[in-house]
């Protein structure tokens, strides 16, 4: 609907729109244009550039996160905007708690220390226990094997002897009173004797005879009996002795095992408290926070913006917060956001100049770093015809300088610089259905419309390749437009006017 409208003012300029031409663009009582409306197509070099705001930041900053296990308040804040050194306090988390576990701690530790001295002590006293009654049983053991072997080769041998020799003993004795007896017995027959006589060896020979039966009776009762009872009872002592042995090794195992569970206990538990004692400790140095570079303290991360309301005495705290960014000053740069038109015009190491309202007559230099693949800014829905790139300019060394974060500024990106070309003002190129025109200067002063080329540009003036000539004179305005906002400024009083007689009576 805006081109046929735009077609027909044309189209009736060489009428009454030619009126609307004239009253438009002359100056004074005559009907020639003045000057002040004309450029005069000329030669010369054109600097081609892309400007754009932007806001000053640090290209380096780092991001101070509570590194603690456990959340906290904030008792300590420093003030936001501060400059800050390396391992300045920059804020303290209550640790009233965390105090309170640190001493009932270190208490634990002293008691658990002295029962593990104490287990250690009752190990090592175990350990010399075990060895002596092992060495006792093994001296008992060697003793009822000795008693064994002295009873079975040496004492019961001599004892069987002693028997046998005895037995003989008695047999000769028995033998010679027996022999003695009978003699008396001839010789009392023939009164060589008297019967006392007889009666004394009659009881000489029955006591031989006595002693005999006996010594024989002592060997039947030592090899039925005495013995093999004997070597029974040697025997079950050397079994009783390696029973003994083995019960003092296993017991000595056993007591021992149970002492060295009691100090490996006791010294886990020491670990472990002196690992939570290490764990406290560190939570409560994390509670401090310190600054670990020089910079400015900014609260909480400037892309995650709604947190920063917490960041305050009181507020709570947890692991992960991002309490501080601390942005590194000795590199800035400017970070801009380009429209989708110029981006392929922007390239990296671009030159680029930057100027700041907040300090007057500095200029910065630098150039073009980093230039984003992805269209969007912080803020713009995606659904936004209009789309922008972020583009991030380093500024040249600026470590002497005090420059504040976040204020805004202007870069120039130098894109291009051409000799010798042809160009015209913005204001002087119009585009009417995807075609680029000028306004010339015809016969009688009449708008003539001109397709042009155009080529670079920059903020003030575009580069024409093709339908304008050195020397030709372009109106700096569209004379369609200005001849419609003046139809439309006569026609308002003229309706106005209408009404106003229709509501008369």
């Amino acid at each position: 609907m805006k081109t046929s409208i735009v077609v027909v003012l044309i189209v009736v300029l060489g009428g009454g729109g030619a009126l609307l031409w004239r009253n438009a663009s002359v100056s004074g009582d005559g009907d020639t244009l003045s000057d002040d409306v004309l450029y005069t197509v000329q030669k010369g070099k054109l600097t081609v550039t892309v400007t754009e705001n932007g806001s000053l930041m640090a290209k380096n900053s780092e991001k101070i996160n509570f590194q603690g296990r456990r959340g906290g308040k904030i008792t300590y804040l420093i003030d936001e905007g501060k400059t800050v050194e390396a391992e300045e306090v920059l804020c303290r988390l209550e640790t009233t708690d965390l105090e309170t576990q640190l001493q009932e701690l270190k208490l634990s530790i002293v008691q658990t220390e002295a029962d593990l001295n104490t287990a250690q002590t009752e190990l090592d006293i175990q350990k010399s226990e075990n060895v002596a009654n092992v060495e006792k049983a093994k001296i008992g053991l060697s003793k009822a094997e000795n008693e064994l072997e002295k009873y079975r080769d040496g004492d019961a041998p001599k004892e069987r002897r002693n028997l046998e020799v005895a037995i003989k003993e008695a047999q000769t004795k028995h033998s010679r009173s027996k022999k003695k007896y009978e003699d008396s017995l001839k010789l009392l027959e023939q009164d060589y004797i008297t019967k006392s006589q007889v009666e004394q060896d009659q009881i000489e020979f029955e006591r031989a005879e006595i002693q005999l039966t006996g010594a024989q009776r002592d060997l039947e009762l030592f090899e039925k009996y005495t013995f093999p009872m004997t070597m029974t009872d040697r025997e079950t002592a050397v079994s009783d002795a390696q029973r003994g042995l083995e019960n003092a090794g296993k017991r000595a195992e056993s007591t021992l095992r149970q002492r060295e569970v009691a100090v490996e206990s006791k010294d886990q538990r020491l670990k472990t408290l002196n690992k939570r004692l290490k764990e406290v400790e560190e939570e409560i140095e994390k509670s401090t926070i310190k600054s670990p570079s020089p910079g400015i303290v900014i609260y909480g991360d400037p892309s995650e913006s709604w947190y920063r309301s917490r960041i305050q005495l009181g507020g709570q705290v947890w692991r992960g917060f991002t309490l501080f960014t601390i942005p590194d000053l000795r590199v800035m740069q400017v970070q801009v956001h380009v429209h989708e038109a110029d981006i392929n015009k922007i390239k990296e190491e671009q030159p680029t100049t930057v100027t700041m309202d907040t300090y007057p007559g500095l200029v910065l230099h630098g150039k073009v770093t980093k230039i984003a693949t992805i269209a969007g800014e912080p803020g713009q829905r995606h659904n936004e015809e209009v789309k922008k790139f972020t583009v991030d300019i380093t500024l040249d060394s600026t470590e002497d300088m005090t420059l504040k974060p976040g204020i805004s500024a202007k870069a120039e990106i130098f894109i291009e610089e051409k000799e010798d070309v042809l160009s015209v003002p913005l204001q002087c190129v119009f585009i009417e259905e995807g075609t680029h025109y000028c306004y010339g200067v015809g016969d009688g002063d009449e708008p003539v419309r001109i397709a042009v080329k155009p080529g670079l540009s920059n903020d003030s003036h575009i580069e024409i390749t093709e339908g304008l000539g050195e020397g030709d004179r372009v109106l700096l305005y569209n004379p369609v437009l200005a001849a419609q906002a003046k139809a439309a400024s006569q026609e308002g009083p003229a309706k106005a006017a209408t009404t106003q007689n229709a509501n008369q009576p």
